[in-house]
């Protein structure tokens, strides 16, 4: 059986962080949690992530890990561990550079 997490990504061009915000029994659910929440949200920007309840876990090297690893290995992002023990990303210098032309290339449509 698979479950769907929603996941909040939160955070300035220097810190982020991920927070699950609600589990779900499909894709579906998930997605009109999501269109449920309040207004003032909306720029704030989620993942809905597959999980099979009971699996083994994931190897963080492999599947939708890889892009973070990559985001890393290409120097965008760099991952730290809080006070509170949570993984933390934050964007490098080139990551900031990048964060800032989208923001500027969304404002612009």
């Amino acid at each position: 059986m698979k479950i769907f997490a929603l996941e909040v990504i939160m955070g300035d061009p220097t810190n982020l962080s991920i927070e699950t915000i609600g589990v779900y029994t499909s894709e579906k659910r998930a997605l009109r949690a999501l269109q449920n929440l309040p207004a003032e949200t909306d720029g704030l920007v989620y993942n809905i992530e597959a999980f099979e309840v009971n699996a083994e876990p994931r190897d963080i090297f492999q599947d939708t890990y890889q892009d973070v690893k990559r985001l890393m290995d290409e120097g965008i992002i760099d991952q730290l561990v809080g006070e509170d023990g949570k993984f933390y990303y934050i964007l490098t210098e080139m990551g900031s550079e990048i964060a800032k032309k989208m923001t500027e290339d969304n404002d612009e449509t």
